[in-house]
C-alpha cells in the first residue's frame, strides 16, 4: 500500500493540509508534511491527573487525582489524548469535522493510534466505541467524525468496532456554547446502551475527536458501565488546554 501511495504522490502530489503551509507532503500517503507533523503540540504524559489526564502545573505522583475528579469522579476509568487543541490542531479538527475533509482520517488516526499504544494497556481493549451523534445531527453532517476515527483505529488495533450499542437519544444544544455545569445538565440521560450483551464484561475504548471538560465522555461512559462494561477507557484526538494546579 505504501508503494502505491508513493507512486500516487509522484503523479498527484499532496499539498500539506495545514493552513498556510504550501509544501508538498513528503510523507507517503499522508496529508501533513514532516515539518508540520513535527511541530504538532503532542499531549505528553508528564504530570497529569491519572483519571482525566488534565496537565498539572506541579510535579505530582503518577497516581495523582485532580480536585475535579475527586469531587465528581467521572464514569470512565481514565481518559487520554494524542494532542493539545492549539496551533494547527484546531484547524485540522474543524476541517475534518465540519468541512468534509474526511481524507484527513488516516493522518489523524496515525496520531490517535500512537497515543493509545503508548498510554493504554491496549491488548486489554475488547471493543472500540465512538461517541455517537443524534440521527438528526448525523443527517445534517452526513457522517460522524468520531465513528470514522474509531473504525479506523479498531482496524489498526485488530479490535471489534461497535457503533450500534451506544446511541444518543436526545438532540441537544451544542456543548461548545455551554459552561461546565450547563454541559452536565445538557447531557444528562442523553445516551443509552441498546445492546448490553455486546459490552457486558468488556473493556471499552470510547473514542471522540476533542475532549474539553470530559462531560460528554463521562455521560457516554455512564450507560456503558450500567450495561455491565468491565471498564471504560477514553481516547481523543485532542484535548482543550485546561491546566490544573496540584
Amino acid at each position: 500500500m505504501r508503494v502505491l501511495d508513493r507512486l500516487a504522490d509522484l503523479v498527484w502530489p499532496r499539498v500539506c493540509a495545514v493552513e498556510g503551509c504550501s509544501r508538498a507532503s513528503d510523507r507517503a500517503g499522508r496529508h501533513l508534511c514532516s515539518r508540520c507533523f513535527a511541530t504538532l503540540p503532542f499531549h505528553e504524559a508528564g504530570s497529569a491527573c491519572s483519571v482525566c489526564g488534565t496537565p498539572i502545573a506541579a510535579t505530582v505522583h503518577h497516581a495523582f487525582v485532580c480536585e475535579t475528579c475527586q469531587e465528581e469522579p467521572p464514569h470512565y476509568a481514565c481518559a487520554r489524548s494524542a494532542l493539545l487543541y492549539e496551533g494547527p490542531v484546531g484547524q485540522l479538527v474543524q476541517d475534518f469535522k465540519f468541512h468534509r475533509a474526511t481524507w484527513l482520517c488516516e493522518d489523524l488516526v496515525d496520531l490517535l493510534e500512537g497515543a493509545v499504544r503508548a498510554k493504554f494497556a491496549f491488548p486489554e481493549i475488547d471493543v472500540v466505541v465512538p461517541v455517537p451523534l443524534h440521527p438528526n445531527r448525523l443527517r445534517e453532517r452526513g457522517y460522524n467524525q468520531s465513528a470514522l476515527l474509531a473504525q479506523a483505529l479498531a482496524q489498526r488495533l485488530n479490535r471489534r468496532f461497535d457503533d450500534a450499542s451506544l446511541i444518543r437519544t436526545l438532540d441537544i444544544e451544542h456543548q461548545a456554547r455551554l459552561s461546565g455545569d450547563a454541559r452536565q445538565n445538557n447531557l444528562r440521560n442523553a445516551f443509552s446502551v441498546v445492546r448490553p450483551p455486546w459490552v457486558r464484561g468488556r473493556t471499552v475504548l470510547l473514542v471522540d475527536d476533542v475532549m474539553t471538560t470530559g462531560t460528554t465522555l463521562s455521560q457516554c461512559a455512564a450507560p456503558l458501565v450500567k450495561a455491565g462494561a468491565a471498564r471504560v477507557w477514553c481516547a481523543t484526538l485532542a484535548r482543550a488546554v485546561r491546566r490544573s494546579d496540584a
